[in-house]
């Protein structure tokens, strides 16, 4: 006799179930207790709801699962698209911010220029090699804030992250608003229509975040490396030019109007400040080390050196050209597409290169999407953002932080008309204030651990935070009166919110906390079932079914202002649920909850010891927008009885047949 053989099946954890069970289409066993919802357990079982996901699918993509995260790590030629468009765009508007300043004085102080420029970029290089050692010793990311909170407590962490998180929504403001400025100067037609297409291009860059970071990588890295190379180009073409005594030379330019000043060590001080919006975004690597490819942290510090040197190089070049061109800062006409016309004429490369130029700009944007989510789920992780920030979409990437950024963003353009000029003295302080707290967290660290080489690194952060923090004082000096003061109060008041989130979190937590020891008994209390009638309906004759499974004590109470509408509810109740008490509460003043509260409490005097059990029936909205239309006594009860000591309130939930 031939031995039977196991019927077919796959073995999942230590259970064996049949190919052919339909369970099986939406679950695996991973483990004894355990199952994993397939894609198919998360697809919508209506038609509405399939037609929604079809949509979802197609503008953001597939559903893509956790352990697919590892794949959707950027290589580095990405990583340097993704989160470097900021600083790269910046020369677009930072040697233009400066000369914008020195304008107060006259033409004649641009020859102060120069040294400002290298004095950045000396700043720069400084701060590069600070964030260096911050990514190898701090691969996790979150920058300045991590670092902070590690190593100087919760406060100066916080403080961090408010300042970061203000620099990012300035950083999407600024740059989209200087890019459409950069078209408008090509194509004076769009003027008008400024504020609009500024908010579109958030709109759009938000979408294409929502479908994860990689695919966002691979869309923008095409237009931030063409910005790359006609830049450099222009750099290289104009210094040849000038090398052979034909420097370009810009024409028919009028500066634009600005209240004169004498030459003050205040308004250097302001031109610097100005000037060193070319560094925000230096940072972005430092918070977003984890989505590199491993080694993520030597990919990351590979790219950061990239990314300053390609930065100083065209700013330095950018500020030299704009000194012997004789570009100026005007109303419609950037520096840049100034120097460009004169370099390059009106041909196909200036329109290249301020199109690019305009690309990168609103691209910048996307070194905030990249980075202010992924710091927002660090501080939701820790308690200081309320929790769906740490959350992960359908496409990997943390959804609500990306909303979040692109409307508070677009609010920002809208309050200051997308003007430059206007956000440029709001910008910067809080991404140097930054820089200060994680140099400063980065001195403590050595000092601490004490690793191979900490005295050289201890060195390095110490002379990145004294420089930063000099630069954080000559903004709030130079730049209160310009706007400064704006983000001196909301990084303080950014901080009390996210500290108030942490102490109501903390809260919570305390109150529903299970005590280790705690082993629950099965209840032995009697139990008295109470449902809230508003009249017979099929959902309250389901509630009374659900009620007699959970205890023999059943009754109906019925509040009203008309004692005979009362017994005629009392009757049909009577007749279609034979056995059943009915209360009638007759309300003269016509009053629902407080007499439903009221009578519940009688029972509880009369018959203590009692466990009771509400059960509000609900009708199911077959559409969202009937929601207002149902319900609604039925929440004030529930919201009166939640709470109370030995109350348990149950919705009980009727939906309608399709």
């Amino acid at each position: 006799m031939a031995e039977s053989q196991p019927s077919p099946g796959v073995k999942l954890g230590d259970r064996r179930v049949r190919v052919d069970r339909p369970h099986t289409r939406y679950f695996r066993y991973t483990a004894p207790g355990v199952v994993s919802a397939k894609l198919a357990a998360h697809e919508p079982t209506t038609e509405v709801g399939r037609a929604a996901a079809r949509t979802r699918r197609i503008l953001f993509g597939r559903w893509l699962s956790s352990e697919e995260e590892l794949a959707e790590r950027l290589p580095k030629w990405k990583a340097l698209a993704v989160f470097s468009s900021d600083v790269m765009s910046s020369v677009a508007y930072a040697t233009e911010a400066s000369m914008f300043t020195l304008l107060a004085v006259g033409t004649v102080a641009f020859s102060y220029l120069m040294p400002i420029s290298f004095l950045i970029v000396g700043l720069l290089v400084l701060v590069t090699f600070s964030y260096r050692q911050t990514i190898r010793a701090y691969p996790g990311g979150g920058g300045s804030y991590i670092v902070a909170h590690a190593n100087l407590g919760t406060l100066p962490g916080l403080v961090a992250a408010a300042a970061l998180l203000t620099d990012y929504v300035l950083t999407v403001a600024v740059s989209v608003s200087s890019g459409v400025f950069n078209l408008a100067s090509a194509f004076p037609v769009v003027a008008d229509w400024t504020v609009p297409i500024i908010v579109a291009c958030i709109l759009l860059v938000m979408a294409v975040n929502l479908r994860g970071i990689r695919e966002s990588g691979s869309i923008f890295a095409l237009p931030t490396y063409i910005f790359i190379v006609s830049v450099v180009l222009l750099v290289g073409v104009g210094l040849l030019r000038t090398a052979l005594g034909q420097p370009p030379h810009v024409t028919g330019v009028t500066p634009i109007a600005v209240p004169a000043e004498s030459l003050s060590l205040l308004l250097l001080m302001r031109a610097f400040a100005d000037g060193c919006s070319a560094m925000t975004g230096t940072e972005a690597i430092s918070n977003g080390t984890p989505a590199f490819k491993p080694p993520e942290w030597k990919n990351a510090q590979t790219t950061m050196v990239t990314m300053a040197g390609i930065l100083g190089v065209v700013f330095l070049g950018i500020s030299y050209l704009a000194t012997v061109s004789g570009a100026v800062p005007t109303e419609h006409v950037s520096v840049l597409s100034q120097i460009g016309e004169a370099t390059f004429g009106q041909g196909p490369i200036y329109y290249i290169l301020i199109l690019s130029t305009m690309g990168i700009l609103v691209l910048a944007a996307q070194t905030s999407f990249a980075d202010f989510p992924r710091l927002a789920s660090i501080l939701a992780r820790d308690g200081f953002m309320p929790r769906q920030f740490a959350f992960r979409g359908e496409r990997l990437a943390f959804n609500a932080g990306i909303v979040a950024l692109a409307v508070i963003a677009s609010i920002v353009v809208i309050a200051f008309r997308g003007r430059v000029e206007a956000l440029i003295p709001l910008y910067a302080i809080g991404v140097f204030t930054a820089f200060t707290l994680s140099q400063a967290g980065m001195v403590r660290h050595w000092l601490t651990e004490r690793a191979p080489g900490w005295r050289r690194s201890a060195v390095i952060n110490g002379l990145g935070a004294i420089a930063t923090a000099i630069v954080v004082v000559v903004f709030a000096i130079a730049k209160f009166a310009l706007g400064a003061w704006i983000i001196i109060i909301v990084v303080p008041l950014l901080v009390v919110a996210m500290l108030a989130i942490k102490r109501a979190y903390r809260t919570e937590a305390h109150e529903l906390e299970v005590s280790p020891g705690l082993v629950l008994q099965a209840p032995d209390r009697p139990r008295r079932v109470i449902v809230a009638a508003p009249a017979l309906t099929r959902a309250v004759v389901q509630a009374i079914q659900v009620g007699r499974t959970l205890s023999p004590d059943v009754s109906v109470v019925h509040v009203t202002s008309d004692v005979q509408d009362g017994e005629k509810v009392r009757e049909r109740i009577a007749r279609a649920v034979p056995g059943i008490d009915v209360v009638i509460v007759e309300s003269p003043y016509r009053s629902l909850v407080r007499p439903f509260i009221r009578y519940l409490e009688i029972l509880d005097e009369e018959d203590p010891g009692k466990v009771t059990l509400v059960l509000v029936p609900e009708l199911v909205p077959r559409h969202w927008w009937e929601r207002i239309l149902y319900n609604q006594n039925a929440k004030r009860i529930a919201a009166a009885l939640v709470g109370r000591e030995d109350v348990v309130v149950l919705d009980a939930p009727y939906r309608r047949a399709a």
